[in-house]
């Protein structure tokens, strides 16, 4: 795993020797713990060391490593308004360390960056790693996040994430063509009800553990590659929280930066532009990442689409089962595939709490997909937070409709609190019947309050009311 560790974070301990050595009237000294003069060659370039075994000549592959890692380090600087890792600020050079079996390094390394028992951050290459220059990119980005001021932007919990999606997000702006730019993508329209922030360390024991899920993370380099290059959010939005000594976990930063309405509406746009085959992206990164879908993922664990009608709409309301609706942060798409001269009517009625009682956020949104004219987007219109409504007509040459139901709270924590809903889709010009009351209305039968303590109809709060179908609904009341 290509994780970050930083003194605030994680510290890597070895037992070898300390080796230090100055090297002539160098600009930096050499600080290192695993690398010597004896055993290893070195070459030099800015703040760069680069380690190999002498018993092999990667002479060259070193500076053209470090003419890619030199470049990186220029964008992160002056573009991103990053910082150098502690190496070169306390005079010393940053270890780099070229490695594989039977080297004189220890055994068991791998791709990724740590911190030595000095307390300086360094970064393993295997070969076969150290020339794919995508790698190269995520790696070298994670160099200039060690020094994040930000308690908020931690490598834990429900901030996770970001670290490895911004390295990811990095790598891919550096190598806008390559075709393994974006290799989990397909993952975030196939598990669209995961919350935006799923990672290693928040992973509910519920979910399966298949490789879809656990490289969510990874995954949502795309979601910030939408923001930076789809939308006018500018590039250092993406790192300034990193280095703002903020306590906001990543998602709530940009959602506080660039506004609620305006991150909302960017989030549902990405869901509807990732469900028209994401049409941001070149089709050599989107036939790569089917790929790799194809041949990694549980088939089993695909929840693409809540439902899929044919030629016809829902027959009523419905409610998706728990396990598929939306958490925090997520979406839902129904498909329909069309053959009709017809209107069809979309409708949306959430629920006004979460599960564990946060108040919800919902938007929805049509796309049509025309043989003829290509794709249009249509807005739901919203009532409320909770409700909204569309009607559009349609001919035989709208093909595919896709209604996608967005959750968007605000709520920055907690991957398993679902927020749910009710949705409709009417073929058909709206009738009578779809206005008209239950002839036999639900009775009240009881009211309770989260603890299960029963309460009167005037209690203000969470109020759980309880039919004599056994069905139930939570509400929230304020005084009469």
């Amino acid at each position: 795993m290509n994780k970050i560790k930083s003194p605030l974070k994680f510290t890597f301990t070895f037992a070898f020797t300390f080796f230090f050595l100055t090297i002539g009237n160098a600009q930096y000294t050499i600080n290192s713990e695993f690398g010597n003069l004896t055993d290893c060659d070195t070459l030099t370039s800015g703040i760069y060391i680069v380690w190999w075994d002498n018993d092999w000549d990667y002479q060259a592959d070193a500076e053209l490593l470090l003419t890619h890692m030199e470049s990186y380090r220029d964008v992160c600087l002056n573009d991103l308004s990053m910082q150098d890792p502690p190496n070169p600020t306390d005079g010393y050079y940053y270890n780099v360390y070229l490695h594989q079996n039977g080297d004189v390094f220890p055994n068991g390394w791998g791709n990724g960056q740590g911190t030595d028992s000095n307390g300086y951050p360094y970064l393993t290459l295997p070969i076969g790693a150290h020339n794919d220059w995508v790698n190269v990119a995520h790696e070298t980005f994670h160099v200039f996040q060690y020094s994040g001021t930000s308690p908020g932007f931690a490598y834990s919990g429900d901030s996770q994430w970001y670290i490895e999606a911004a390295a990811n997000w990095f790598a891919a702006l550096q190598n806008p063509n390559n075709d393994r730019a974006f290799l989990e993508a397909e993952s975030l329209v196939r598990i669209p009800n995961v919350a935006l922030w799923l990672s290693y360390d928040n992973f509910p024991v519920s979910y399966p553990q298949n490789w879809q899920r656990y490289v969510h993370q990874y995954a949502l380099a795309l979601f910030l590659y939408y923001l930076s290059e789809e939308t006018d959010v500018p590039d250092n939005i993406i790192t300034d929280g990193l280095y703002a000594n903020t306590t906001e976990l990543p998602q709530e930063y940009f959602f506080n930066q660039i506004g609620g309405t305006v991150f909302r509406n960017h989030f549902i746009d990405w869901a509807a532009h990732m469900t028209n085959h994401f049409d941001f992206l070149p089709a050599n990164q989107i036939t790569r990442f089917e790929y790799e879908w194809e041949d990694y993922a549980d088939p089993l664990d695909d929840n693409e689409f809540i439902e899929v009608y044919n030629d016809t709409g829902s027959n009523g309301w419905f409610r998706p089962e728990n396990d598929f609706v939306t958490t925090a942060w997520s979406f839902n798409t129904y498909k329909i595939t069309n053959e009709s001269n017809d209107s069809y009517t979309f409708e949306l009625h959430a629920d006004m709490f979460g599960s564990e009682g946060s108040p919800s956020y919902f938007q929805g949104k049509v796309i049509v997909q025309n043989t003829n004219t290509g794709t249009t987007f249509y807005n739901l219109d919203m009532n409320t937070e909770q409700e909204g409504s569309l009607t559009l007509i349609v001919t035989p040459e709208d093909t595919a409709i896709y209604f996608i139901i967005a959750s968007m709270p605000e709520v920055f924590t907690d991957v398993e609190q679902i927020y749910s809903y009710e949705m409709r889709i009417t073929k058909g010009i709206l009738g009578l019947t779809d206005f008209q009351l239950d002839s036999n209305p639900k009775k009240i039968i009881g009211r309770f309050d989260m603890l299960g303590r029963k309460v009167t109809e005037n209690y203000k709060g969470i109020q759980i009311i309880l039919y004599d179908d056994g069905s139930s609904k939570k509400i929230y009341t304020l005084n009469k």
